[in-house]
């Protein structure tokens, strides 16, 4: 394995679709959604809480033990080139990855959809299979009783929207911007030419000639799993955009979209203020800051919202 990439991002969101794209590069192994990260982190706990691990002193067998994880995965993905890991919590468990591999090359690609399609995909599934129920409503029928109730559930913070919202947050926070990569729906569907372009110059890839209009399914998920409320299949053939199958109604409309308007600033004017619960007047002075801080230094990689700023000022 020369080099291992995230898939993150929402979910309804086309990461099933990048994936098959990416797959179809002979150089790439890409993985369906991932437990590899769930392994690592089985690991991790029971290095940390197994009786006959805590009877010795683990500082002294801290390197072993990164190496057993480090070996996991280069024998996982022994026979890869360069492999694309899709598990939305990687976003949030950077910091563990690069401590095992001991370096800081890995790269996330983070799919964006408009939060108003992704409910109204997901509520869309919901209603096709209703005599299914979600996997999470015998456990708390309640949250899963009316339209609004389901959609505070996706969007809550432990949500499946919510949830990889959060990660995202955390990995700013943490200092990971300029490693991810936002790749947003509509651009994937309507131009993946240029959308495929900017991954590869992203994760410093020899650009592939991609078939899109004869893209194949080629990794899979049993779907059962979900019970069915979540596909993990494509349409076969040429890439096209899919709107979602359900309209809702414009109170629930207004409503998500209040929800996420920080994540909209970020995503379309690279601005994480209000995701991340700044103050804009003082975020507006760290990006002076950081644009000084570039043109006295020439050569230093701008970061991922100093590319956004560049790329708006240049339209």
């Amino acid at each position: 394995m020369r080099a291992l990439h995230i898939i993150a991002g929402l979910p309804r969101a086309g990461s099933t679709l990048l994936c098959q794209v990416l797959n179809s590069n002979p150089k790439f192994h890409v993985t369906p959604t991932s437990g590899v990260l769930d392994m690592i982190k089985t690991m991790r706990g029971n290095f940390s809480t197994n009786m006959t691990f805590r009877a010795q002193n683990r500082l002294s067998i801290y390197e072993n033990f990164r190496n057993g994880l480090k070996g996991f995965l280069e024998g996982y993905f022994f026979d890869s080139e360069v492999v694309f890991d899709k598990n939305r919590a990687w976003t949030s468990n950077l910091k563990i990855l690069d401590a095992i591999v001991q370096n800081d090359n890995t790269k996330v690609i983070w799919l964006y959809r408009d939060p108003v399609e992704i409910v109204s995909s997901i509520e869309a599934q919901y209603q096709k299979t209703i005599l299914l129920e979600n996997m999470d409503e015998s456990a708390a029928p309640g949250a899963f009783m009316t339209l609004e109730r389901r959609i505070s559930t996706y969007t809550s913070p432990e949500g499946l929207i919510g949830f990889p919202i959060e990660n995202l947050k955390d990995a700013i926070e943490m200092g990971f911007a300029n490693r991810i990569l936002f790749v947003k729906y509509y651009d994937l569907t309507n131009d993946p030419k240029k959308t495929l372009e900017m991954i590869h110059d992203f994760i410093e890839e020899e650009y592939y000639e991609y078939d899109f209009k004869n893209i194949k399914q080629s990794t899979w998920e049993f779907d059962g799993v979900y019970n069915y409320k979540f596909p993990h299949t494509i349409k076969e053939g040429e890439i096209k955009y899919k709107r979602a199958d359900l309209q809702l109604e414009p109170k629930y409309v207004a409503a998500i979209n209040d929800r996420y308007v920080g994540l909209n600033k970020l995503i379309f004017e690279g601005d994480p203020s209000i995701l991340l619960g700044l103050n804009p007047e003082e975020f507006a002075k760290q990006i002076e800051e950081m644009k000084k801080q570039q043109e006295n230094n020439q050569n230093q990689e701008p970061g991922l919202f100093e590319k956004m700023i560049m790329d708006n000022e240049n339209i």
